[in-house]
């Protein structure tokens, strides 16, 4: 299995990631989105599955899975073992990825026909070659203005951006060329009017602003909030006694 040898690092998640067709996803992500396709197969609400967890002895409520949905809190252990239980479907279903993804596992980085093999108890060692992808190494040296992009980015994301995820994003972005490379590549390749140093500035704000598309924090979560909000998604709703009068049968 072949794979590009460009890889990232989405600092504002907080996991490594290798530039793969499709990008990797962290395994907590994996069982997070199962959980919610099998909740919303089954038509339960939040709270019709944290009931179902606290008859099981989880102390889980409809805010507890909420939270897990939207990746605030993650899956223990010990509540993945007991997940097929409660959902009565085997644990293949809870932590398999969709065709040719790959799976982060704390850094680790598994296809998903490894992820079926681990949900079933198989050994993997055999099929090493199928089943794990090896990431790329990093050049790391920094040059002066990747790292003055880095200080630039995270003022503009509200966060810390490193030298390091600055690299690795661009060389995802561009085909293995740093900031550098590309600014210099498309410099040539668009020849204008003003003097070099102004095209090259224009040039590298452009390059900036599609680091930072890759590097500004997710919505996922602000976008779950609204739809909670408005009852939609399957999220609590407001008790009837709390409704404006005219939804109320006279």
């Amino acid at each position: 299995m072949l794979w590009p040898q460009a890889w990232c690092t989405n600092r504002l998640r907080r996991y490594y990631v290798v530039a793969v067709s499709p990008r990797p996803i962290p395994y907590q992500a994996v069982i997070r989105r199962n959980l919610r396709r099998l909740r919303l197969k089954f038509g339960w609400r939040q709270e019709d599955l944290a009931l179902r967890a606290r008859a099981r002895g989880l102390r889980w409520s409809a805010s507890t899975v909420t939270a897990i949905e939207i990746g605030r809190r993650p899956i223990s252990a010990g509540e993945l073992l007991l997940l097929p239980t409660l959902l009565q479907v085997p644990l293949t279903d809870l932590v398999s990825g969709n065709q040719d993804e790959v799976i982060d596992v704390d850094g680790v980085l598994v296809t998903t026909a490894a992820m079926d093999e681990i949900a079933r108890g198989a050994a993997l060692a055999e099929l090493e070659s199928v089943f794990f992808v090896t990431p790329p190494r990093v050049e790391m040296g920094a040059t002066d203005a990747e790292r003055k992009a880095a200080k630039s980015l995270s003022k503009a994301s509200s966060s810390t951006i490193s030298t390091h995820d600055l690299i690795a994003t661009a060389q995802l972005l561009w085909e293995g060329r740093r900031l550098d490379e590309e600014r210099e590549r498309r410099l040539k390749a668009t020849p204008g009017h003003g003097s070099l140093a102004r095209r090259r500035g224009h040039i590298t704000g452009l390059l900036q602003q599609e680091l930072l598309e890759e590097l500004k924090p997710p919505k996922q979560e602000e976008t779950h909030k609204a739809n909670t909000a408005n009852g939609r998604d399957g999220g609590p709703q407001a008790p009837l006694s709390t409704r404006p009068d005219k939804e109320k049968k006279h």
